[in-house]
């Protein structure tokens, strides 16, 4: 990026839309983190970069972004990100001792499958973003439960990767670039 703005987009570090912008920005220099969307809006009417997600091609529209960023800013480009999701836990974490998974409501709609297979009857716990399940866990050593986020993510909250979530079909999300 030559104009060495700021990106801003949703975190905690970790989260999906870090991932996708780091691999966008090939590096994550520039990247800030807000913790809604309407912080990251709020940073580009400051006249900063904005990255968020616009489209899941198993969920749909996320939210209303698309119209909101066609109406009153300028889309610079967009990409997609393929969603690999997997189970994390705290060191020791056995995949079947766990009785709580935590993470974002889409990505336990992605997993749902899974779940009903490998984890049926465990407590479903909404966060407001995959990472901030794998930073809840870790932060609070949270046993007997985990977190579906990227492993990645995992990897950023030393936790140990209990299982891979297998995707039935494509499971891609469109994030929007923009001023």
């Amino acid at each position: 990026m030559k104009n060495k703005k700021k990106v801003y987009t949703l975190g905690p570090k970790g989260s999906f839309h870090h991932l996708s912008c780091k691999e966008y920005l090939g590096g994550e220099s520039e990247i800030e983190f807000c913790k809604s969307f309407g912080g990251i809006f709020e940073a580009v009417k400051a006249g900063n970069l904005g990255w968020i997600a616009i489209y899941n091609s198993n969920t749909g529209l996320i939210e209303n972004h698309e119209n909101e960023i066609n109406r009153n800013y300028n889309q610079l480009d967009e990409m997609d990100y393929e969603v690999h999701l997997c189970i994390a836990g705290i060191k020791k974490t056995n995949l079947n001792d766990i009785d709580k998974i935590y993470s974002h409501e889409k990505a336990i709609s992605q997993s749902k499958r899974f779940i009903n297979e490998k984890l049926s009857g465990v407590e479903l716990i909404s966060c407001s973003s995959t990472s901030e399940a794998a930073q809840k866990l870790a932060n609070e050593n949270i046993e007997k439960a985990g977190a579906i986020c990227h492993a990645e993510t995992a990897k950023f909250y030393n936790l140990e990767i209990l299982a891979q979530i297998p995707n039935k079909r494509k499971n891609e999300t469109t994030f929007s670039f923009f001023a």
